[in-house]
C-alpha cells in the first residue's frame, strides 16, 4: 500500500507542475504537506516517515517536470524562423503522414549551411511537401527553406503539442527539397516501417475505400487516411477510441481477447495471449512512445487479470505512471495518456462492480451469465464498455467541448465485434502482403466487419442530439466530475452484489462447447449467402454506366460497359478522394480495371491514377504522345513499369471495342495539338457510342483544340457532352456547342475551387441544356441502354 501512497505523490507533483507552470508553487505544496503529516503523525514515526517521502516525491515531480518542459526561448534550428531562407540536412523520423494533395514529413536537423560550411544543427521540423517524391523512414534531406514558429491556437496550443514530440520550426512547400541518402535511421526500426508499409498496401489493394483506410487506423494506427465525415461520425458517438493507439483501445482490446479465448483456453491462458498479441502490436507499429505507453497500459490491465486483484492493479498502474512520467513528465499533458489512464482505472475498479450486478440482475430473472455462455460475453462487454465510458467522460468533455449521448449503445454494440473488426483486419493484411489475391479473399470477411463498425458510426452519429456541446467546462469541473465518480465507486465496493451473484467464471455446459463453433459456422454461412446473393443481383443489367466522379477540383470519369469492363479516364487530383469514390462505385471485391486512360498529364487529372495504379489490378493504359517533367508523371511512369503494364499511346481513329455494341473511340490530339505549347490542347478527346446514345468526353481542351475538332470533320453530336477544362471560360465556345448539340452536359468541379470554375460565361452558353456539376451535385452516374438515359446524382 505505501507503494501506490509513493508513486501517486509523484503523479501529483508531475500535475502541479503543469498545471502551475512553476517549481516554487510545487514545492511551497510539498513542504506544507510535509509539515501537516508529520504534525498528525508524529506518534507513528513509520506513517511520518512516509509522509516525509510522499512530500519529498512531489517536490522532485514538480521540479523534473518544469526542469523539462520546453524553454520559452528558441534554440538551435529554432533561431532561423521567421527569418531569410536557410539550407540545412535532415534526417526523416518517422514515416510521412500522406493527407490529401500532401505530404507532412518530420525531420531531425543535423546540419545547416553557414558561413561557406556545414555547422552541426538540431532541432526538430515539420515539413509539408507535394505528394511525390515520397520520403521514407531513414532518407536524408537536404533544403533549402523559410522556417516557422508554430502558431498557437485559443483553443489548441499547436506550438506546445509539436514541442512535445520536439518540433520547434514548420515549413511548407520549400523552394528545394533533395534526397541524398536513403537508409540511415535505426535498422530495426528500419525493418519495422517496411513491414507497416507493406501491410497497409495490402489492405490498400485488398480493400475499397473507406474500409481501407479504417483498417489501417485500428491494425496500424495510420489515422489520417480516415475520411473526415467518417472521423466525425465516430467523434460523435464516441467511438474514435477504437482506431486510436492508446491504453483505452489496447486495454479494451486486451480485455475482449480474454473474454473470447477465455471459454476455449481458460482465462490465465487467455490472459498470456493478450500479453503476446499487445508486445507484437507494439513492435508492429514502430514503438513509438505513444504506443509503447498504451502497451503497458495495456499490459496493466492483462496483469490486473492475472493477479485476480483490483489492489494489485491499483499499485501496479500507479507505478507506471510514475514511471513514464519520470521517463518524460510531459506526458502528463497528453490527452491520449490521460484517456489511457482513465479508462484503464474505470476498467479495474468500476467494471467488476459493474458486472456483479448485472450477473444478479439475470440471476433474478433465471438467466445464468458464468463464463461460457452469450450471456456472460453481453455482462463482460457491457461491463468493461460502461466501465469505461463513464471513467473518461469528463475528460471529453474537458478536451473536446462535447459528450455524446449515445457513446454507450454505440460501444455497446461496436466493442464486442472489435476483436473481429482488428482480427480480421490483421488477417487482410499478412495474408495480402505474403499474395495478393490470397487478402483479396480474406477480404469479404474483413469488409463485411468493417462496414459494420462504418454503418454502425453513422447509424448513431445520425440519431436526434447525439452529442451535447458543453461549454465553459473546465479543469475544476473535472475535478469534481471525478470526485463524484469516486464516491460512486466507493459506495459500489461497500455495498456489493450479494456473494452468490458475484460474477465468477464457471465450467461452461457441454452444449456449449458444440455450439458456439455451429454458431459462428451458421453466421458465417448466412454472411456469404448474402454477399453471393448481391453478388448475383448487382450489374449493370444490360447497361452501359458513365460516373462522372465527385474527385473535387479535377476530372475521374467511371465507365462500365454492358458486358462489365471497367475503364477509369483520369484520375483527378487526390488518391484518396479517388479511392473512396470507387469504393462507393464499384463492388468491394472488384479490384481490377480493364483499361486506365490518362488524358493529359497534369495534377489534376494524373495524381490519383498513381494510387489507382498502387490499389488495383489495371491491364492496360492508354495515354497521349504528351510528356511532362513533374514528380508525379515520374511516379506514374515508374509504377507502370514496375508493374508491366501494358502502355498503349493513342492516335486519333483508335477504336476500343467494350462488347455488346459499345465502342469508344479516339477522336483528338493530332501531332498539332500534341507540338502545342499549351498543354491543355494535347488532351486526349474519346467519344463513348452505344446504340443511340453517345457521349464526348473533352479533357481540359480549349478554344483552340475544339477549332481543331471543328476542322477534323468528326461526328461531334452527343447526347452527353463532358464540359471541357472544368467549364473554364477559356473552352465551350459558341461553335463547338453548336457542333456537339448535347442534351445533357456535366461539369467536373471542386466546390469554391481558387480558379472560378466553372465560369459564367459558359453556364450562360448551356443555358438550355440540362447542366449537372460535381461541385454541386456530387457523383453524376449515367446510364443508357443504348435508346433512353438514366441521369442520377449524388446529392
Amino acid at each position: 500500500m505505501t507503494l501506490i501512497y509513493l508513486a501517486v505523490a509523484w503523479l501529483l507533483g508531475v500535475a502541479a507542475g503543469a498545471i502551475t507552470g512553476e517549481f516554487w508553487w510545487s514545492g511551497l505544496a510539498g513542504i506544507a504537506t510535509a509539515g501537516v503529516v508529520a504534525a498528525a503523525v508524529m506518534r507513528r514515526p513509520q506513517l511520518a516517515i512516509v509522509g516525509l517521502l510522499a512530500a519529498g516525491l512531489f517536490v522532485a515531480g514538480g521540479y523534473r517536470y518544469v526542469d523539462q518542459r520546453p524553454p520559452d526561448e528558441p534554440t538551435g534550428i529554432a533561431l532561423h524562423n521567421e527569418s531569410d531562407a536557410v539550407r540545412f540536412r535532415a534526417l526523416v523520423t518517422d514515416e510521412p503522414d500522406v493527407r490529401g494533395r500532401s505530404q507532412r514529413v518530420q525531420l531531425s536537423v543535423r546540419e545547416m549551411f553557414s558561413s561557406g560550411a556545414w555547422q552541426p544543427a538540431s532541432g526538430g521540423v515539420l515539413l509539408r511537401t507535394g505528394l511525390f517524391p515520397r520520403y521514407e523512414y531513414g532518407d536524408v534531406l537536404e533544403l533549402e527553406a523559410k522556417l516557422e514558429t508554430p502558431p498557437s491556437f485559443p483553443d489548441f496550443d499547436y506550438r506546445d503539442y509539436l514541442a512535445r514530440q520536439g518540433i520547434v520550426s514548420l515549413t511548407a512547400f520549400p523552394d528545394e527539397v533533395r534526397r541524398i541518402g536513403t537508409g540511415e535511421g535505426n535498422p530495426a526500426l528500419d525493418v519495422v516501417h517496411d513491414l507497416r508499409r507493406k501491410l497497409g498496401e495490402a489492405l490498400a489493394r485488398a480493400l475499397p475505400e473507406p474500409q481501407a483506410a479504417l483498417a489501417q487506423g485500428i491494425f496500424l494506427g495510420q489515422r489520417s487516411a480516415i475520411p473526415e465525415d467518417l472521423n466525425e461520425d465516430m467523434n460523435l458517438t464516441g467511438t474514435s477510441h477504437l482506431v486510436a493507439i492508446s491504453g483505452y483501445n489496447v486495454s479494451l482490446v486486451a480485455a475482449l481477447i480474454i473474454a473470447s479465448l477465455a471459454w476455449l483456453v481458460g482465462r490465465r491462458q487467455a490472459s498470456v495471449v493478450a500479453l503476446i498479441a499487445i508486445a507484437g502490436y507494439t513492435v508492429l507499429t514502430g514503438a513509438s512512445p505513444t504506443v509503447v505507453r498504451a502497451a503497458i497500459m495495456g499490459s496493466l490491465f492483462v496483469a490486473a487479470t492475472l493477479a485476480g486483484r483490483p489492489g494489485s492493479a491499483g499499485t501496479a498502474i500507479a507505478l507506471a505512471g510514475a514511471a513514464m512520467t519520470g521517463w518524460q513528465p510531459l506526458v502528463i499533458e497528453d490527452v491520449s495518456f490521460q484517456l489511457s489512464f482513465a479508462a484503464i482505472l474505470g476498467i479495474v475498479y468500476l467494471a467488476p462492480a459493474f458486472q456483479d450486478r448485472a450477473v444478479s440482475l439475470l440471476r433474478e430473472r433465471g438467466i445464468e451469465a458464468g463464463e461460457g455462455g452469450p450471456a456472460a460475453f453481453v455482462v463482460e462487454s457491457s461491463g468493461l464498455t460502461a466501465a469505461a465510458v463513464f471513467a473518461t467522460m469528463p475528460l471529453f468533455a474537458l478536451y473536446f467541448d462535447r459528450v455524446s449521448i449515445v457513446t454507450f449503445a454505440a460501444n455497446l454494440v461496436l466493442v464486442p465485434a472489435f476483436p473481429l473488426i482488428l482480427g480480421s483486419s490483421a488477417l487482410t493484411a499478412v495474408a495480402g502482403a505474403v499474395w495478393t489475391p490470397l487478402g483479396q479473399a480474406s477480404s469479404w470477411l474483413s469488409w463485411a466487419a468493417l462496414t459494420y463498425m462504418i454503418e454502425v458510426a453513422r447509424f448513431f452519429a445520425d440519431a436526434p442530439l447525439a452529442a451535447i456541446d458543453i461549454d465553459g467546462f473546465g479543469r475544476w469541473h473535472a475535478a469534481a466530475s471525478y470526485a463524484g465518480l469516486l464516491a460512486f465507486a466507493w459506495w459500489l465496493r461497500r455495498t456489493p452484489a450479494d456473494p452468490e451473484t458475484r460474477y465468477t467464471p464457471m465450467e461452461r455446459p457441454a452444449t456449449t462447447l458444440t455450439m458456439r463453433p455451429a454458431f459462428v459456422a451458421m453466421a458465417g454461412l448466412a454472411i456469404a449467402a448474402g454477399i453471393v446473393w448481391w453478388a448475383a443481383l448487382d450489374g449493370t443489367g444490360g447497361r452501359l454506366s458513365v460516373t462522372v466522379l465527385d474527385v473535387g477540383q479535377g476530372d475521374a470519369i467511371l465507365i462500365e460497359s454492358p458486358d462489365g469492363h471497367h475503364l477509369l479516364i483520369d484520375g483527378g487530383a487526390d488518391g484518396r478522394l479517388l479511392a473512396e469514390a470507387l469504393g462507393k462505385e464499384l463492388p468491394f471485391w472488384e479490384r481490377s480495371l480493364d483499361l486506365i486512360v490518362l488524358t493529359h498529364p497534369q495534377e489534376d487529372h494524373i495524381a490519383g491514377l498513381v494510387a489507382a495504379l498502387e490499389r488495383y489490378d489495371v491491364g492496360q493504359v492508354l495515354v497521349t504522345a504528351r510528356r511532362s517533367d513533374s514528380a508525379t508523371y515520374e511516379a506514374w511512369r515508374a509504377q507502370i513499369s514496375r508493374q508491366g503494364i501494358d502502355l498503349i499511346e493513342a492516335r486519333p481513329g483508335q477504336s476500343i471495342d467494350l462488347g455488346s455494341g459499345a465502342v469508344l473511340r479516339v477522336l483528338a490530339p493530332g501531332d498539332d495539338a500534341l507540338a502545342a505549347s499549351n498543354m491543355n490542347d494535347s488532351s486526349l478527346v474519346l467519344r463513348l457510342d452505344y446504340g443511340n446514345a453517345s457521349f464526348l468526353l473533352t479533357g481540359d481542351i480549349e478554344a483552340t483544340g475544339e477549332e481543331a475538332l471543328l476542322r477534323s470533320d468528326v461526328d461531334l453530336a452527343a447526347t452527353v457532352l463532358k464540359v471541357p477544362h472544368h467549364g473554364s471560360r477559356t473552352s465551350s465556345t459558341p461553335a463547338s456547342l453548336r457542333a456537339v448539340q448535347p442534351a445533357v452536359a456535366v461539369i467536373s468541379a471542386g466546390e469554391s475551387n481558387p480558379y472560378g470554375h466553372p465560369s459564367a460565361t459558359v453556364l450562360e452558353r448551356l443555358d438550355e441544356t440540362l447542366l449537372l456539376r460535381t461541385d454541386e451535385h456530387g457523383t453524376v452516374r449515367l446510364s443508357t441502354d443504348g435508346d433512353k438515359l438514366w441521369v442520377e446524382t449524388g446529392r
